[in-house]
């Protein structure tokens, strides 16, 4: 047990919280452990009796990147740090890579690259594998591969029982789609087997345009959309970032990923040939070396707050929920270390009709919903006694671009689980179709409901005005 149960008392405690991606994130649980004998998840019976009344509440981590206390760590329970696992292993045919519950993506990335190989994963170097993969996860290869977890071949998990089974397309199937969206309801992931392709160098980087171009790039983002979803090109790829400080809306950075090693591609010209460019950082590179630098402009050691809507890829609504985002950041705009990001990210039906071809997934999305962009609020800042603040801005503002968008009839009730404030729901955006298939794998793979009741981070299946079924 030496060096993987962690106490308060230990200097390695304490600098496993302030590993935290956001401050807004701390919590102080009685224990961090590594020790994947306590997976045996009799929480209450396996581990020591330090305080045996709350030892059975506990959180899984992995990245920690979601934003929000006790996502990823619970106060006065146990947390489970996953951070050990995180082997990289590739099959002899380099068809399949299986990467552990507890690493992160510039863990994989650094491997496949020297090997000529990539997986469709996480564009942040640091962000966790297993909560991108079971929130559902974007990528720089979606228009291709679909989401992230499409292109999960089998997971390996540890149930509330101690009980390890593997799901995939043929073993446990419904296990295999409820974990494709379905958060960390149902076990512990301690491995994932993902489809592996070959993949050399590719194109990318930032340019960082004046705010006054906003109106042009609106549009550029509902012809990328449209164009993606038509077939045209899907080696691109574009995040269309509009950055918030003390003075207001001041730049607005776009990253373009092109999955070959081949400039300037044309389904990109449009934004790269807005001017003027405050700075341009366009190359030929790896996918490290993208995921670290688009990893930089979301330095740790701050506040961070996330929250999410999903919207029809038009112009002059995407226009309109910026002109609401400047109003509704005025009042915050002041605060210690103000920094928000009002973020576009096309989701044509290129990416959302790759699912059923996978086994489907959680998330409710599909062509017939036609070309989408999520919007994602990233605000940063220093001070505790200005979350009340911060919070109440973000949610005035997607209260104010939910209900807009629903008077034009261009809204689209999905909201992305790894970008969602803890007062929204995400799960049930899914679809009471998804839902359903959701609590009743369960039902029948945690019949104790440890996942629902001692594991109460993250996304739950059943909210509090709800009743579970089962055992």
């Amino acid at each position: 047990m030496a060096g993987q149960v962690i106490v308060p008392i230990d200097v390695a405690f304490n600098y496993k919280i302030v590993l935290a991606i956001t401050c807004y994130t701390l919590k102080a649980p009685h224990m961090i452990t590594t020790n994947l004998a306590l997976l045996d998840i009799g929480l209450s019976r396996k581990l020591p009796s330090y305080r045996p009344a709350e030892f059975c509440q506990h959180a899984q981590t992995t990245g920690g990147h979601m934003s929000w206390a006790g996502a990823a760590n619970i106060q006065g329970g146990v947390t489970i740090d996953l951070s050990a696992i995180n082997q990289v292993e590739v099959s002899t045919n380099s068809k399949i890579t299986s990467i552990g519950g507890g690493a992160r993506w510039e863990d994989v990335y650094l491997k496949l690259d020297r090997m000529g190989l990539a997986v469709a994963g996480g564009r942040v170097a640091e962000v966790g594998v297993g909560g991108l993969l079971v929130g559902g996860g974007n990528s720089f290869f979606a228009a291709q591969h679909g989401f992230a977890c499409d292109n999960v071949h089998n997971y390996e998990v540890v149930l509330g029982s101690g009980k390890i089974i593997n799901a995939n397309i043929n073993e446990n199937p419904d296990l295999f789609r409820a974990l494709k969206g379905g958060n960390n309801n149902f076990g512990v992931v301690t491995r994932f087997d993902l489809k592996t392709f070959v993949q050399g160098k590719l194109w990318g980087g930032f340019i960082i345009n004046p705010i006054e171009t906003a109106a042009e790039q609106f549009k550029y983002i509902e012809d990328f959309a449209t164009a993606s979803g038509n077939g045209i090109d899907p080696y691109a790829s574009v995040i269309n970032a509009y950055i918030f400080g003390a003075k207001g809306p001041s730049a607005i950075a776009n990253q373009f990923t092109y999955t070959k090693p081949e400039a300037f591609p044309s389904i990109l010209h449009n934004f790269t040939s807005i001017q003027p460019q405050i700075s341009n950082t366009l190359r030929v590179t790896n996918l490290t070396d993208l995921t670290i630098e688009l990893g930089a402009g979301t330095p740790n050691g701050l506040r961070q707050l996330f929250g999410t809507a999903t919207f029809a890829a038009n112009a002059s609504l995407l226009a309109h929920l910026f002109a609401l985002a400047r109003t509704a950041f005025l009042p915050i705009q002041n605060v210690s270390d103000f920094q928000a990001s009002f973020v576009l990210q096309p989701i044509s039906t290129a990416i959302t009709s790759k699912a059923a071809l996978t086994g489907g997934n959680s998330l409710g999305l599909g062509a017939q919903q036609g070309n989408l962009v999520w919007l994602d609020l990233t605000l940063q800042y220093s001070l505790p006694t200005d979350d009340a603040a911060v919070l109440n801005a973000t949610q005035t503002l997607l209260a104010q671009s939910i209900a807009y968008a629903q008077s034009q009839n261009l809204y689209n009730e999905f909201v992305y689980l790894n970008y969602a404030l803890q007062s929204q729901d995400p799960i049930s955006s899914y679809g009471p179709e998804s839902v359903a298939r959701l609590r009743a794998a369960s039902t029948k793979y945690d019949p104790q409901g440890v996942f629902q009741t001692l594991c109460p981070g993250g996304f739950k299946l059943w909210r509090e005005s709800d009743e579970r079924g089962g055992g």
